[in-house]
């Protein structure tokens, strides 16, 4: 299992990933709570590696995720267009209903916090599955 996470300044997305890329469970954290939630997914679950996206704030989750003793390995991938990605992909898992549909996918934005989308996006990269 993996744990990927897109950190943010105010929010964060986390997902975890079995080995073969499949979601297990996908949320929005606020910031202030991410050490405490990673801890707890580590100790609940059977985690490999922790996947951070390697942005501004990686670094310091990181340091947060040490602090706390964690000693899970942690990789670092790069964040570039994972938001954009993360949009699609939400849209591609939920397609457009009503009215909506008329309209491209590109123009429409998602109704709920992406980032739990984008923290996949960074595991799929870790796992070379995109």
């Amino acid at each position: 299992m993996i744990l990927a996470i897109d950190p943010g300044k105010e929010k964060c997305g986390v997902a975890l990933m079995s080995e073969n890329g499949n979601v297990l469970s996908r949320r929005v954290v606020p910031r202030q709570e991410l050490s405490l939630s990673i801890i707890d997914h580590v100790a609940s679950n059977r985690i490999n590696s922790i996947v951070i996206g390697a942005g501004h704030f990686g670094s310091e989750v990181e340091t947060e995720l040490k602090k706390r003793g964690l000693s899970t390995e942690i990789n670092f991938v790069s964040e570039k267009d994972s938001t954009w990605q993360a949009k699609k992909l939400y849209w591609q898992q939920n397609p457009p209903k009503g009215w909506r549909r008329l309209f491209p996918t590109s123009f429409l934005s998602p109704p709920i916090p992406i980032d739990g989308y984008a923290a996949e996006i960074i595991g799929l990269r870790y796992l070379k599955l995109l």
